[in-house]
């Protein structure tokens, strides 16, 4: 029988890389998404096609509505299996100092980033007894910069969050999380920027969705560890 990965926010970019590397390393894949439901079909179509032996199937919650995901996920892994891996990969990056955060963002953001992730593992850890879930976070944890107010501090929520579910549910699920630096452009900014961005780092490379995805298998391998939170991101967190 094959492993099985849950990826949320993996129709495109980040979320639909690790979808086809995991694919390529003979895991059947339960693709989540929310609003980006002909992107997430594009993709479970080419998966099928490139790995007819798998299986891959399309799942959609709306992570803000994060009160009933508890309810949804535990339908939709009755259904298709719960799996070995999560990878909580579902992320938006709204712009807004705290000043400027109104009501509705700061709830939109906790309960992306940090509500939803753990009503899904509530559900995972009591049907699992050995399992990995992985949080996918951002370098940027490590500053107080406020552009980004909510974003920003909702993973920072995350990251700490990781460290105590993984305290709760040892031994039988691992929790981790990587710290991610520039992969791609944010929506709405212009590879100038993001060539800038990169040129910032320490390393002043890329980080490639291989070493993502690199970080992660060694995760997996290594089962002495939970509660870590890796930085896969040129060296940016050190300035």
């Amino acid at each position: 029988m094959n492993k099985k990965v849950f990826i949320s926010g993996a129709a495109q970019r980040v979320g639909a890389a690790l979808a086809r590397s995991f694919a390529e390393d003979g895991y059947d894949v339960i693709v989540h998404v929310n609003t980006s439901v002909q992107a997430g079909e594009n993709l479970i179509k080419e998966l099928r096609i490139n790995y007819p032996k798998q299986l891959f199937n399309l799942v959609s919650i709306n992570l803000i509505d994060w009160k009933t995901v508890g309810k949804q996920i535990k339908d939709i892994f009755s259904v298709h299996g719960y799996p070995d891996v999560i990878i909580h990969n579902a992320s938006r990056y709204d712009k807004a100092t705290l000043l400027k955060s109104h009501p509705s963002l700061m709830e939109e953001m906790m309960a992306i980033h940090l509500f939803a992730p753990i009503e899904i593992d509530k559900v995972y850890c009591q049907h699992k007894d050995n399992g990995n879930i992985i949080t996918l976070l951002d370098t940027a944890i490590y500053t107080n910069q406020s552009t980004h107010a909510m974003y920003l501090l909702s993973k920072k929520s995350l990251a700490e969050y990781t460290k105590m579910a993984a305290l709760e549910w040892a031994p039988s699920i691992r929790f981790n999380g990587i710290a991610l630096g520039p992969v791609l452009p944010p929506e709405g900014k212009g590879q100038d920027y993001f060539n800038q961005v990169v040129d910032n780092t320490p390393l002043k490379e890329v980080v490639s969705v291989g070493n993502i995805k690199a970080s992660i298998d060694f995760i997996l391998q290594n089962r002495n560890m939970t509660g870590q939170i890796i930085n896969c991101d040129a060296g940016q967190h050190l300035v």
